[in-house]
């Protein structure tokens, strides 16, 4: 069994859930431990580290492909 490594950090909330969406329709599952963070979208300063997705360390290869090929879009 793999542990979870973070697969990619973002900016902003939005932009963390549109990549877990997009990983999500290729069959890759990840989680964002700061979903709840509702604070953070007023005080952007408790986001040190940015919004985290995190999964598989078997499934972070194929993740992180997926999202550079579709930032090359």
């Amino acid at each position: 069994m793999s542990g979870l490594v973070i697969v990619a950090r973002f900016a902003s909330r939005a932009e963390a859930i549109v990549a877990q969406s997009l990983l999500r329709s290729e069959g890759v599952e990840t989680l964002m431990p700061e979903f709840n963070v509702l604070m953070a979208e007023m005080d952007p300063s408790m986001m040190e580290h940015g919004w985290r997705l995190m999964g598989l360390a078997e499934d972070a290869d194929k993740a992180r492909n997926i999202l550079r090929d579709a930032q090359q879009l």
